[in-house]
């Protein structure tokens, strides 16, 4: 595994943890969940995490063209 793979695996797993914790010490909180909210909770969810991967992408991609950019620099500076 690559070292941006165990930062993921980490954080989701630090995330999944800290949440259910939340859950389980908040029992109150617990009788007055609704469908209609857990739905809104489930969709914001959802396009906050499309969001991240979009920019993820963009800032890779970005990140892949400024060092071609450079490398291709750095070549011909040197001939």
């Amino acid at each position: 595994m690559q070292h941006h793979t165990h930062t993921a695996l980490f954080t989701t797993v630090s995330g999944v943890v800290g949440g259910v914790g939340k859950a389980i010490s908040a029992k109150p909180l617990l009788l007055v969940i609704t469908l209609p909210g857990l739905t809104t909770v489930i969709i914001y969810a959802s396009a906050s995490a499309v969001a991240g991967y979009v920019v993820k992408k963009l800032l890779d991609a970005a990140s892949r063209k400024l060092t071609q950019f450079f490398n291709q620099k750095s070549t011909d500076d040197n001939e």
